[in-house]
């Protein structure tokens, strides 16, 4: 199966609800949203923008949120949440990134070489490229949506 990155819009309110602890993951992802799932491509795409596996220079490590000051438990990799701002931050660095920035950082930070999930053995490197460059631009939409909104947003892995 794999694990598969998904994110949710949130409401400020809800997103400080959540980091105060006065409300769970598990009831903020059951609430109606704009969701995005983004397969399996959620750590090649972060290890692309930033070079780590987790955590990262911002805002590039708030494209693909894995904070440790922001995380919280659920299932067996957890969930992590951006405020409004955050967000904001994450579109205005890649809003602009065409198909030739994402391959050089790509080639930069090259998660085949490294054997970042989900590479297999055998991967091809232009495939691989291109199934995460279709995620990347997925997560570009999303953000510009939600950062209109001023919504932040929840990413989790199931």
């Amino acid at each position: 199966m794999g694990m598969i990155g998904l994110y949710k819009a949130v409401p400020e309110h809800l997103v400080k609800k959540l980091a105060a602890g006065d409300l769970t993951v598990e009831e903020l992802i059951s609430f109606s949203g704009e969701e995005l799932d983004i397969d399996k491509a959620w750590q090649g795409i972060h290890y692309v923008l930033t070079g780590k596996i987790m955590g990262g220079d911002q805002p590039l490590g708030n494209v693909v949120p894995m904070l440790d000051d922001q995380g919280m438990d659920l299932h067996d990799f957890g969930a992590f949440y951006l405020y409004p701002e955050q967000v904001k931050a994450a579109i205005e660095a890649i809003s602009e990134y065409s198909q030739e920035q994402f391959s050089a950082k790509f080639e930069q930070n090259n998660p085949i070489q490294e054997q970042v999930y989900p590479v297999g053995s055998d991967e091809d490197y232009q495939e691989f490229l291109d199934y995460l460059y279709q995620y990347f631009t997925a997560i570009q939409s999303f953000y510009r949506s939600i950062a209109a909104a001023g919504n932040g947003v929840i990413f989790y892995i199931v």
